[in-house]
C-alpha cells in the first residue's frame, strides 16, 4: 500500500517514515500541503497521512482538494495535529479526514489506525469490483436481450419476406422460359414477313410499324439480361436474409467451428447501408486463416460491434481496413479506422460497460464492455491504438480453440 506522508517537521517526518517503511508500506514524504497536492496529482495514493499546520498549504486544503477531485476510488486520509478540542477535531472531521492522530504519535496507535484505514480501503476496492462487474452482467442482459430481438426479427425477417421472394423468383423463371419460347414463335413470324408483303402489303406494314414502335429489336436482344438481372437482385435479397440469420445464428449450436472470412463478410454485408450512407471504402484483407471452434454469433457480434463503431468514428468518404491474420495465439483480426481517434484520458476506460465519448442519447457504451467480455470468455484478447485525428485501430486476437477452462458463453449468451 503506498502512503503520502505531508509533515513540515523533519524530526517527525523522519520518524514516521521509517515506522512505515518497518511495516512494509511504500512511503512517498514531502513537507507542505503544496507538494502532497503535485505529488497527489501525479499518480493519486489511497492513503494520506498529513499534518494539519504546514506552510504554503495546509492539511484542511490538501484534504478538500482530494475530496473534490471526483476519484474513481475512496481516499483514506488521517489527519495528525497537536490540537486536541473536540471543536477541532470535529471541524478537522468536516473537512473530509477520516481519522486523526494527536501529537506526538504513539506507534502502535499509529499501527492500529492505518490497519483499519488499510482495511477500508480493501473493502472499497472489493465493492468497487463487485460494482464492476455488476455493470457488466447488466450490460451483457441487455445485450442479450437486444440481441434476442435481432434474432426474432430475422425469424420473422426469413419467413415473411422468403415466402413472397421464392413466388417471384420461381414466375420470373417460367416467364424467362416462356418468354424466350415466344420470342422462337415472332421469330418465324419475322421470317415469313417478305411472304406476308406480298400477299397482304397492308398488314405487313401494320406489324412492321407495331414493331419499330415497341422497339421490337431492343426487347428481343434485351430481355434475357433483364430476367437475369431481376433474378440477380432477388437473389440479392435472399443474400441479405441470409446473412441477418447468419449473423444472429439462427437454430445452430452454441459451440462450432467459425470461417473468420466468412464472418466478416456477413457483418459486411449487415452494415453495408451505414457503409453506403457514409459513402465508406471498406477493404477487407483475407489471411487465410483457419477456422475457430466458438460461439458464432458471439463473435460476429464483436465484429460487427467493432466494425459499426469504426464506422462512426470515420468521417464520410473515409476508409475503413479490415485484416484477418494467423498470430501465435490462433486468429488476428484488426479493424483499423482513419477517423476522430480516440483521447489518451478515454482508453483506459472504453471496455467499461455504459462508458461512451458519443453525445447523450447518440450511445449506451455497452458494445466494446459486452465485446470485451466476450472476447475475454473465449480465452482472447482486444487491445486498441489510437491517436487524436489519425482514427483506432482494434485488434482481436482468438484461439483455434477456447481452452477447457473458459467458460464460453457465461452471462454473455446469445
Amino acid at each position: 500500500m503506498r502512503i503520502l506522508v505531508a509533515e513540515d517537521g523533519l524530526m517527525m517526518r523522519r520518524i514516521l517514515v521509517r515506522a512505515l517503511a518497518g511495516w512494509n508500506y511504500e512511503v512517498t514524504e514531502v513537507e507542505d500541503g503544496a507538494q502532497a497536492w503535485t505529488e497527489f496529482e501525479k499518480e493519486p495514493f489511497r492513503m494520506v497521512l498529513t499534518d494539519w499546520v504546514m506552510p504554503e498549504s495546509d492539511g484542511l486544503e490538501l484534504i478538500r482538494k482530494i475530496r473534490s477531485a471526483k476519484l474513481p476510488f475512496y481516499v483514506y486520509i488521517i489527519l495528525l495535529t497537536a490540537k486536541s478540542e473536540k471543536e477541532d477535531l470535529v471541524f478537522g472531521m468536516e473537512a473530509g479526514a477520516d481519522d486523526f492522530l494527536v501529537k506526538p504519535v504513539d506507534h502502535n496507535e499509529l499501527r492500529v489506525r492505518l490497519r483499519e484505514g488499510e482495511r477500508i480501503v480493501r473493502l472499497e476496492q472489493e465493492l468497487a469490483e463487485q460494482n464492476r462487474q455488476l455493470r457488466e452482467t447488466q450490460a451483457a442482459l441487455v445485450q442479450s436481450e437486444k440481441l434476442a430481438s435481432l434474432g426474432q426479427m430475422a425469424a420473422g425477417m426469413a419467413h415473411e419476406i422468403n415466402n413472397p421472394i421464392a413466388l417471384v423468383a420461381n414466375n420470373l423463371a417460367v416467364l424467362k422460359r416462356d418468354v424466350a419460347s415466344a420470342f422462337e414463335i415472332l421469330d418465324l413470324y419475322q421470317s415469313t414477313h417478305d411472304d406476308l408483303a406480298k400477299s397482304n402489303p397492308d398488314l405487313a406494314q401494320k406489324v412492321a410499324d407495331l414493331a419499330e414502335e415497341c422497339d421490337y429489336s431492343w426487347i428481343r436482344d434485351e430481355s434475357p439480361a433483364l430476367f437475369d438481372r431481376s433474378l440477380a437482385g432477388l437473389k440479392r435479397v435472399r443474400d441479405i436474409v441470409q446473412n441477418l440469420r447468419s449473423f444472429a445464428r439462427l437454430d445452430e449450436a452454441r459451440l462450432d467451428y467459425l470461417d473468420i472470412d466468412q464472418a466478416v463478410a456477413a457483418v459486411a454485408q449487415i452494415l453495408r447501408h451505414e457503409l453506403s450512407s457514409k459513402e465508406i471504402n471498406l477493404k477487407i484483407e483475407e489471411g487465410s486463416v483457419p477456422q475457430i471452434l466458438c460461439e458464432p454469433g458471439q463473435i460476429q457480434q464483436v465484429l460487427h460491434h467493432l466494425l459499426l463503431n469504426a464506422i462512426q468514428a470515420s468521417d464520410r468518404g473515409g476508409t475503413i481496413s479490415i485484416r484477418t491474420s494467423r498470430c501465435d495465439t490462433g486468429v488476428a483480426i484488426d479493424i483499423q479506422d482513419h477517423g476522430a481517434g480516440i483521447a489518451s484520458s478515454d482508453l483506459a476506460h472504453i471496455f467499461e460497460p455504459f462508458f461512451t465519448t458519443r453525445a447523450v442519447g447518440s450511445g449506451q457504451g455497452l458494445g466494446l464492455a459486452v465485446s470485451y467480455g466476450i472476447v475475454r470468455d473465449h480465452g482472447g484478447s482486444i487491445e486498441v491504438s489510437s491517436e487524436l485525428g489519425l482514427g483506432s485501430t482494434f485488434r482481436v486476437q482468438l484461439p483455434i480453440r477456447p481452452l477447457a477452462s473458459q467458460s464460453v458463453g457465461g452471462s454473455h449468451e446469445s
